[in-house]
């Protein structure tokens, strides 16, 4: 079963996350970056935005590409992927970009990783329905043990309720 906790989208905890990748989703036309993606991209110094403007990546649904892991920050990785252009953001395109980033996360073989949820840097989604809608399709790789959603602060109890109650009938003898 993967274990999962909250990390605050701020420099301070991305600073101090210790993780082997992290997964930063970001829009085509979202410049300059924003949420988890673009407070890494201000901790190395614009070097992903750099990225973006080289042609390296343009933000395409589904597109994904990975960067190593910067000295800056504790992960060995970190991989973008595009979700296309924000006007086309809805409830199907964010289910297909969770699917796709866990089947990205099956791939990689890793055993801890960093997700900042699809549609949440620019908040045209609620950090509870994003966080269900992960649930839904969310990893069942065996080799994944744990996975730290990068989310605002004020939205962790929210997220740790949701949680809660997952176990709570998970573990009713009702069922």
């Amino acid at each position: 079963m993967i274990a999962y906790d909250f990390v605050a989208a701020s420099i301070d905890s991305l600073d101090e996350l210790q993780t082997e990748l992290i997964v930063l989703p970001f829009f085509s036309d979202e410049r300059p970056l924003s949420g988890a993606a673009g407070l890494i991209d201000w901790r190395l110094c614009g070097a992903l935005s750099r990225k973006l403007m080289a042609g390296y990546l343009d933000g395409h649904f589904g597109e994904k590409g990975m960067v190593a892991g910067p000295p800056k920050l504790r992960a060995e990785g970190l991989l973008l992927f595009g979700l296309g252009p924000s006007s086309a953001f809805d409830r199907r395109v964010a289910e297909r970009a969770c699917a796709l980033v866990t089947d990205a996360l099956g791939q990689s073989k890793v055993t801890t990783a960093a997700v900042a949820l699809p549609g949440r840097s620019l908040g045209l989604v609620p950090a509870l329905q994003a966080m269900q809608l992960w649930l839904s399709v969310g990893p069942d790789d065996e080799t994944l043990e744990e996975i730290s959603i990068i989310e605002r602060a004020e939205e962790h109890r929210a997220l740790a309720s949701l949680f809660d109650g997952l176990r709570r009938q998970a573990e009713s003898p009702l069922d």
